[in-house]
C-alpha cells in the first residue's frame, strides 16, 4: 500500500500493451493511481469547482433606466406618486419611469457581476479527486454506466504503444479505433440530436455525445488528426484534469493511454517509472 497525499493506493498492476494495428504485444506496469478508492462525489465536487473557473461574470447594464430625469410629484395631484420624467414637449413626458413597474425602468434584484462564481477547492483535494478518476477509467461497470460501447473481450485500462501519437490523418485514427473494437462506440458518438427545448434558440441547437478520450505524452500530429472524428478528444497527461475524465461530473470515460502517457502520469503523481 502507498500514500499519495491523503490517498491510500494498492499495489501496481500490469495491463496489456496494444499495437497501433490492434495487436496485443506485451504488458504494461500500470501506476498505482489505477487502483485508487472509487469516490464519485469527490470527483463530482472537483469538476464543479473546475467548471466555475471558465463562467463569465454577467450583470444588468449599471445605467439601466437612468436615460431619464424622474421625480416624484407627490401627493394632492390626483396622481400615483411614482416617479415620473420630467419637462414638457416630449412622448415620454409625465410617464413612469426608473422604478421597476415603469415601462424602461430598472430590473428588479437584477444579478451583478460582482457575485463571487469562483469556486475554490484544495489543492490536496483536487489532486485526490484527479487519482479517482483516473481510476474510475480502469473499471468496466463504471465506463459502460456512462453509455460507452465495449465488446466484451476488451480489458480497461487500454494501453497503445507511442505510434499512436504520430498518426497524421482523421482515417488512420478512426481505422486505429475500429481494430482494437471501438466501432460501435465510433456509430454511437455519429449521432447528434436536435435539443427538445428552448435552447435551440441559445447557440446549443445539437447534443454530441462525448467518446473516447485519448492520453498521450507528446503530440507528434494525433491531436490535429483526432480533431475531426465525433466525440474523439485528445489531451496531454500533463494537462489531463477532471474536466477530460468525468464529463458531465459523472466518472468513467473510456480512455486510451500511450505509453509515454503512463510515464508522465508516474511523474506527475510522484511514482518511479
Amino acid at each position: 500500500m502507498t500514500l499519495i497525499g491523503r490517498t491510500v493506493l494498492a499495489d501496481e498492476t500490469s495491463a496489456p500493451l496494444i499495437d497501433i494495428d490492434g495487436s496485443r504485444v506485451g504488458e504494461v506496469r500500470l501506476p498505482r493511481i489505477f487502483s485508487a478508492p472509487l469516490r464519485p462525489s469527490l470527483v463530482r465536487r472537483a469538476y464543479i469547482a473546475l467548471l466555475s473557473h471558465g463562467f463569465q461574470p454577467k450583470g444588468a447594464w449599471r445605467g439601466s433606466a437612468h436615460k431619464y430625469s424622474v421625480e416624484s410629484l407627490g401627493v394632492g395631484h390626483g396622481l400615483a406618486r411614482i416617479a415620473r420624467v420630467r419637462g414638457r414637449g416630449t412622448g415620454r413626458s409625465g410617464a413612469g419611469g426608473f422604478v421597476p413597474s415603469a415601462v424602461g425602468g430598472r430590473p428588479t434584484h437584477p444579478p451583478v457581476p460582482e457575485k463571487r462564481i469562483h469556486k475554490r477547492i484544495n489543492k490536496r483535494e483536487l489532486r485526490a479527486a484527479t487519482i479517482a478518476a483516473i481510476a474510475f477509467t480502469r473499471e468496466r461497470e463504471w465506463v459502460t454506466k456512462r453509455g460507452h460501447r465495449l465488446p466484451a473481450n476488451i480489458e480497461l485500462p487500454l494501453i497503445v504503444k507511442n505510434s499512436l501519437q504520430a498518426l497524421k490523418k482523421s482515417k488512420e485514427v478512426i481505422e486505429f479505433l475500429e481494430k482494437i473494437g471501438l466501432s460501435e462506440e465510433l456509430e454511437r458518438c455519429r449521432v447528434v440530436k436536435m435539443r427538445a427545448g428552448r435552447g435551440k434558440m441559445r447557440g446549443r441547437r445539437y447534443k454530441a455525445r462525448v467518446g473516447p478520450l485519448i492520453v498521450i505524452g507528446d503530440d507528434e500530429g494525433v491531436v490535429r488528426a483526432a480533431g475531426s472524428v465525433p466525440g474523439v478528444d485528445v489531451v496531454k497527461a500533463k494537462d489531463l484534469s477532471v474536466l477530460h475524465l468525468s464529463p458531465g461530473g459523472v466518472p468513467g470515460r473510456l480512455c486510451v493511454f500511450t505509453e509515454s502517457a503512463i510515464d508522465r502520469l508516474k511523474e506527475r503523481f510522484g511514482e518511479s517509472t
